[in-house]
Formats: C-alpha cells, structure tokens, sequence
C-alpha cells in the first residue's frame, strides 16, 4: 500500500515540473528582456576608409656616379644629422685634376705672352718716336704702323685665348666642386653603405639614404570612385592597430592625377590612385616610417537622427527596429544612409527620442512584451 502512495507522489511531482516548465516556456517565448537606447540627432560624418604607410615627405637617395670618377670617400655615418648643401660623399677624379693642371700652365703662359707683347708694343712705340725725329711724324708712322698693328692683332688674340682659359677654369673648379656631392635636404642620414665595396655591388644599390624625420606623411591609394569625392584640404583621422589608443587630426595633402603603376604579379584590373596625407601637428608623431596607419577621410558631415548599429536589423532587403512601446517591441520598418563606426543614419521611419532595442535576443517578435534592463 506504501509503495503505490510514494508512486503517486512521484507521478504527480513530476507532472508538476512538467506543467511548469511549459507554463515558463510559455512565459518566457511571449516575453523578453531588452536593453534600449535613444534615437537621436547629432552630427554624423561620411567618411571613406585606406590603408597607408608612414613615410617621410622630404627624402633623398644617392647613387654612385661613375661620370664623376671613382669614390673616394662617404663623409657622413650612419645616424649623422646633416644639413642641406653640407658634403656627404666625394669623389676623386684623375683625368680632372690633370685637366685643372694643364689650364693653369695654359694661364700661366698666356698671362707671360700678354706681358711680352706688352713690352713688344712698348719697344716699337719707343723706336717710333725715335725714328720721327730723323724722318718726320708721317714717315715713322707710315713706316713703323704694320709692325705695331701686328703685335696688337697678337695682343687681343692672347687676351681672348687668356678669357677662354680662366672660363674654362672656373668650369673646372665647378666640376671639382661637384666632386663632393651635397645633402639635397636637412635631415638624417638612414643609410650610409660602406665606400670599400666592389663598384658592381655600389651600383646596384645607393651610397646613401637621407630623410627628414621632422615631415612625416601618411602615403596611401583611392578607388576611382573615392577619388570622385576627395580633394586636398579635408579633414582626415589617422589611427594605427598599433596604438589602439592613439588617434591623429591630419588633412589631405594630394590625390594623385595619374592612377598608380600596378604590378606585374598583382591579379587585379582595379585602379588605384595614390594619395597622400600630412599631419596638422607633426610634432606629436613620435611613429617611426614604415608603420602601417588607417586613413580615414572625411567627406561630408551633416545632422542626422541617429541609432546605434547593432539596433539595426535586416530582412531581406528591408532594414527595421524594435521600438519599445507602451511595454511592448513594435517592428518599424527604416530607410537608412551615412554611417560611422559605431552609429547609422536613419533617413526615413522613425522619431527623434524614439527607445530601439539593441542586441535584440532571437526570440524577440512583433508586439512582443518587453522588460527593459
């Protein structure tokens, strides 16, 4: 008799859990708890998104110059700071310095020969008026004017022979002055490859690398479409996944006019062209080139009523949210337009102040009663 009584307490144990269970599904499919957030007018910003790299604005690269002569000497190392116009590599040149050799000979001579002739037309003069004694003013000249003619025609053609040569000098001081190759920029000196190299191995790379750290930009490329929207002057937000933190105000240096020279081994028909972009304060960069950056160009800023992203849900083609009312989440169908990382335009279907849920459980329908955390 006892067994039977503990059987029919069990059996209606276990109904009761069973009943009761159901009763809370029931409950808990017809209800749910939401969190919400208002919708709400602020200034929204179009922007358009690239990769780019940190690269310095003002750099310089030198290669040996074998019209010069051969290397002598790389007068700078490695890390030195230099300034524009200050000597960073030499050059020696053997066929030069015979040249300048045999100019200053030539000047030399030339200057002996102008003395000469001088004393030549001095003598004549001299010898003239002597003669103009014995014979007459008319017949001294008559007799002595070929003979002096003469020594001036030798005289200017010396002088002139005497102006080539010291033009020819200052060329040749030029062309030694070039030997030593000057820094085109102030900055510092990146790369300074060892002078004691083979010549072969100096030629396929360059002497010397010179950048300026002081002028950094961000290099980067736009799709035809973007360039449409893009020019210099706009207004840019720089960010690195490196310092997740750290965020820079820049603006749009230039949009290249010519798209950029695709390689050979990219599989792509996509044309792209280059952009670039400076900081507003250079200064607070303390990145090094090379670094991988975000650009993030704005295109329009205008006010617009806003949701958060995640409220936004899709159907198809149609976008919609759960607007909390009166304790329950009402479906509305939404037109939407710009967007940023976090928020959405809503152009069409909904009111400022309006409660959308956010993170909506799947469960979630139409006219549903709703808890709001």
């Amino acid at each position: 008799m006892k067994k039977k009584i503990w059987i029919t307490i069990a059996v209606v144990i276990i109904l009761t859990l069973v009943v009761g269970v159901n009763i809370y599904r029931t409950y808990a499919d017809s209800t749910a708890n939401v969190k919400t957030e208002t919708a709400k007018f602020e200034e929204i910003n179009s922007t358009v998104m690239t990769p780019g790299t940190l690269a310095m604005a003002d750099e310089s690269t030198i290669y040996q110059d074998s019209s010069k002569g051969e290397l002598k000497e790389i007068l700078v190392n490695e890390g030195d700071s230099v300034k524009k116009g200050d000597p960073v590599v030499s050059y020696k040149n053997k066929d030069l310095e015979m040249e300048k050799e045999q100019n200053e000979i030539n000047i030399e001579s030339l200057y002996l020969r102008i003395n000469s002739l001088d004393k030549q037309e001095k003598r004549l003069k001299e010898k003239k008026n002597d003669l103009a004694d014995d014979v007459g003013e008319e017949e001294a000249e008559e007799t002595m004017e070929a003979e002096i003619e003469q020594v001036k025609m030798d005289k200017r053609m010396a002088n002139l022979d005497l102006r080539q040569a010291l033009l020819q000098r200052d060329r040749l001081k030029q062309k030694i002055s070039d030997l030593e190759e000057k820094s085109e920029i102030s900055g510092v000196v990146l790369e300074a490859n060892d002078s004691s190299a083979p010549q072969s191995t100096q030629m396929e790379k360059p002497i010397m690398r010179i950048g300026s750290m002081e002028n950094l930009i961000i290099e980067g490329t736009l799709s035809e479409y973007d360039t449409l929207n893009i020019e210099a002057g706009q207004k840019v937000t720089i960010t690195t996944d490196v310092l997740p933190d750290e965020k820079w105000e820049a603006e749009v240096m230039e949009v290249g006019y010519l798209p950029q020279a695709s390689s050979p081994e990219a599989n792509t028909s996509a044309v792209q062209y280059p952009v670039s972009v400076k900081f507003n304060n250079p200064e607070d960069v303390s990145l090094k080139p090379g670094f991988q950056m975000i650009i993030e160009i704005e295109t329009e800023s205008h006010e617009a009523l806003t949701v958060p992203l995640e409220a936004v849900q899709q159907d198809g083609d149609e976008s919609f949210v759960f607007v909390v009312e009166d304790g329950k989440a009402v479906n509305r169908q939404i037109e939407t337009g710009s967007s940023t990382t976090k928020r959405i335009e809503v152009t069409k279907g909904l009111s400022e102040k309006a409660q959308v849920v956010v993170e909506a459980p799947d469960h979630l329908k139409d006219k549903m009663e709703v808890t709001v955390q």
